[in-house]
C-alpha cells in the first residue's frame, strides 16, 4: 500500500490555523487539511508550566513532498518553538493516488 505522510502542529488561534491551512493547499504542499478546536495544551515554557488553548492541524501530504512541506511550515508558523511531528502512515491506493495528483513533488 502507498505511504502518506501525517503532520500535526497547533497554533494559539483559529485564524493562525486557517492560514497555515489555507496557505498549505493553495502551495499544493498538502492533499488536505483538517483544523480541530481548541483545545488545551499543557507544557513548560520558559521555566514555567503553561496550559494555553490551541487549535490542532493534522496536515496530509506525499512522503515525498513531507520535508518540503514540514520545512515551509516551520519557516511560516507563528511560534517561536513550534510542535511539528510527523509520521508516515498506509493508505488506500485511491487515497494516495489522489494525494499525489494534488500535491507538487
Amino acid at each position: 500500500m502507498p505511504d502518506i505522510s501525517v503532520i500535526h502542529t497547533s497554533v494559539a488561534s483559529e485564524a493562525d490555523a486557517s492560514q497555515l491551512a489555507d496557505e498549505l493547499i493553495r502551495r499544493r504542499l498538502a492533499a488536505c487539511v483538517q483544523i480541530t478546536g481548541p483545545g488545551r495544551s499543557f507544557y513548560r515554557w520558559q521555566g514555567e508550566v503553561t496550559h494555553e488553548e490551541e487549535w490542532h492541524l493534522t496536515i496530509k501530504t506525499t512522503t515525498a513532498a513531507s520535508l518540503q512541506t514540514r520545512t515551509w511550515l516551520e519557516t511560516h508558523h507563528p511560534y517561536e518553538v513550534p510542535e511539528i511531528i510527523w509520521s508516515t502512515c498506509q493508505g488506500t491506493i485511491a487515497y494516495a493516488n489522489w494525494a499525489g495528483d494534488v500535491v507538487e513533488q
